[in-house]
């Protein structure tokens, strides 16, 4: 797949301009367009309002990416629902400093089955044994 730049923008290092610009940019992205955030160390850094896991960092907020890539697949939609993310966004990938959005158009995934099944279904084996299962074997035959 071809990428072409559309445009580079400048969004900051706070994290609420990193926030700010992804919220406001990520829209207007074309659909089979690239969105980048770089600098995000920063959101790792009081002076920037970030912090390990502090809420409202950049880092935090973006880790709801992955729960949006996965919305169609949820059980509990009161608490997980597709959102205009899960339809647009095809990946995101994380590197040292960058998160990188793919968005290319989605759709709820389907499971269908076709064809018949050459082999029975899996069984699983019985449970091996434990080491103190052995031990008393042994104890007992001794």
């Amino acid at each position: 797949m071809r990428y072409e730049l559309e445009e580079e923008v400048y969004g900051g290092h706070t994290m609420q301009q990193q926030i700010c610009t992804f919220e406001e940019l990520v829209p207007k992205v074309q659909p089979l367009g690239v969105y980048l955030c770089e600098d995000l160390h920063t959101s790792y850094w009081q002076e920037f309002g970030g912090g390990y896991r502090r809420p409202g960092s950049f880092i935090e907020y973006s880790k709801n990416f992955i729960d949006a890539l996965n919305a169609w697949h949820s059980r509990e939609p009161a608490r997980l629902s597709v959102s205009d993310l899960t339809r647009s966004a095809h990946s995101a990938h994380y590197y040292d400093s960058v998160v990188v959005l793919e968005k290319r158009p989605m759709v709820q995934p389907t499971h269908l089955r076709v064809g018949q099944a050459s082999f029975p279904d899996y069984q699983p084996p019985a449970p091996a044994r434990t080491l103190g299962s052995w031990i008393r074997k042994r104890m007992r035959a001794g």
